[in-house]
C-alpha cells in the first residue's frame, strides 16, 4: 500500500528538516584578484595589473571590497603574493569591517609575506573569532594591500566563510513556536526571510502537515525563483 501524498510530503519534509539541522555548512570561498584593487590615493600607482599587482613606490595602498553574503560567517583569511628581494621589507594585506560609508572600520585579520619568501601564502583561521562576520547589510568588508617595494607582487587574496542561520530572537513570533522548541531558530529565520509564514491566529502550526503545493511555495521563496 503506497503512502498517501500528503503523508509522504510531510515526512520528506521533515526528514529534509531533520538532515539540514544535522548537517554542518560548507566552507566557501570568495578570491580577490589583482584586477579587483584600485590604489586608496591618488599617489598610490600601478606597476602592472593581470596575474600579479605590484606598486610603483614603496608604501603604496590599494584597496579591494569583498562581496560575502551578509550574514556569513568568515573562517579563514589567506594572502598569495611573491616577495623576491632580500630588503627588509614586506608585502602585508590587512582584512577590514566598516560600515556602509567605508568608515568606522575595525580589523579582522592581517596576513604578512617574510621578506624575501618567494611565492607564498599566508593564512590565518577565523574559526576562533565569533565575531568576524558581516552581521548585516550595515557593514563590508574590504582588504587592503600594502607593498613596500617594487620586488613585491600580490597574486590574490582569499576569505573562506560560511552561511548561518540568523541568531533567534528574544522573543517569540508565533504563539505555539516558544524560544525552547526545538526548531524555534530555524522557524523565525524562514518567517524573517519571508520563505514561510504562520497558519493563521498568530501560530506557525508547526505539527501540521505540508502539501506538494505548501512545500513548492517553500521552495521557490527559498531559492527565490521566477518564471522566464
Amino acid at each position: 500500500m503506497s503512502m498517501p501524498r500528503r503523508l509522504r510530503a510531510s515526512v520528506w519534509m521533515t526528514f529534509a528538516v531533520v538532515a539540514a539541522a544535522a548537517a554542518q555548512p560548507a566552507e566557501s570561498f570568495y578570491r580577490v584578484n589583482p584586477p579587483d584593487f584600485v590604489p586608496y590615493a591618488s599617489v598610490d600607482n600601478y606597476q602592472n595589473v593581470g596575474a600579479s599587482l605590484s606598486g610603483s613606490d614603496a608604501g603604496d595602498v590599494f584597496v579591494a571590497s569583498v562581496h560575502a553574503p551578509p550574514g556569513a560567517r568568515l573562517t579563514s583569511f589567506e594572502l598569495d603574493a611573491c616577495d623576491t628581494a632580500a630588503d627588509a621589507m614586506q608585502i602585508q594585506a590587512s582584512l577590514y569591517q566598516c560600515d556602509r560609508f567605508g568608515q568606522n572600520c575595525v580589523i579582522v585579520s592581517q596576513r604578512t609575506i617574510a621578506d624575501n619568501a618567494g611565492c607564498a601564502a599566508a593564512t590565518e583561521d577565523l574559526t576562533l573569532q565569533p565575531t568576524t562576520y558581516v552581521n548585516d547589510s550595515a557593514h563590508q568588508l574590504y582588504v587592503y594591500l600594502q607593498t613596500a617595494s617594487t620586488f613585491m607582487s600580490l597574486r590574490g587574496a582569499v576569505i573562506g566563510y560560511k552561511l548561518q542561520i540568523s541568531p533567534a530572537p528574544a522573543t517569540a513570533t508565533f504563539g505555539d513556536v516558544p524560544t525552547n522548541y526545538i526548531y524555534f531558530r530555524a522557524i523565525e529565520a524562514l518567517t524573517a526571510s519571508g520563505i514561510a509564514q504562520g497558519c493563521g491566529s498568530g501560530n506557525y502550526c508547526p505539527d501540521q502537515p505540508v502539501t506538494r503545493g505548501e512545500l513548492a511555495k517553500f521552495l521557490a521563496n527559498g531559492f527565490g525563483l521566477h518564471w522566464q
